[in-house]
C-alpha cells in the first residue's frame, strides 16, 4: 500500500513532458537538424508575452529532447533575435513576465521557464491573441 501523501512529490528537475508538448505543438516546430524553432501560421497573431514564452518553452524541450542546444535560458538579446520581436517591445514583456513569476532569471540575467511554472505558462497561453 502506498502513501498517499507520497503522490504530492515531485522532482524541480523534471519537466511534464506531455503537458509541453500539448502546449507548444499548436503554435510551433522543432527543427531537428538545425534546431531552429519554426513558427507555425497562427505565431503571427499571437501576443508578444505569449511568443516569448513559447520560445523560451521550445528551448526547455530541445534540452528534454537532448538536442545540441547550449542551455536552456536565453539572454534578451537571443530571444530578440530568435523570435524577430523588436527589442523595445520584447526587454519590456520579459520584466512583465519575470515579475510575474512566469520567467526566471539566472545569476547571469538570462531568461528560462522554471518548471513549477508549466501551469501558468500554459494559461498565459490560452489567452493568446492580440
Amino acid at each position: 500500500m502506498s502513501d498517499d501523501l507520497e503522490s504530492l512529490l515531485v522532482s524541480g528537475k523534471e519537466i511534464d513532458r506531455k503537458l509541453v508538448a500539448e502546449t507548444l505543438s499548436p503554435y510551433l516546430r522543432i527543427d531537428k537538424e538545425t534546431f531552429c524553432i519554426r513558427p507555425l501560421a497562427i505565431w503571427g497573431g499571437l501576443k508578444v508575452s505569449v511568443k516569448i514564452v513559447l520560445y523560451l518553452l521550445a528551448r526547455k524541450a530541445m534540452i528534454a529532447l537532448g538536442l545540441a542546444l547550449p542551455e536552456e535560458s536565453a539572454s534578451a538579446n537571443e530571444v530578440v533575435v530568435d523570435t524577430g520581436l523588436k527589442e523595445g517591445t520584447a526587454r519590456p514583456a520579459l520584466r512583465r513576465l519575470l515579475a510575474d513569476g512566469i520567467l526566471a532569471q539566472t545569476k547571469e540575467q538570462r531568461y528560462y521557464i522554471p518548471n513549477h511554472a508549466l501551469e501558468q505558462v500554459k494559461a498565459l497561453i490560452a489567452g493568446n491573441t492580440e
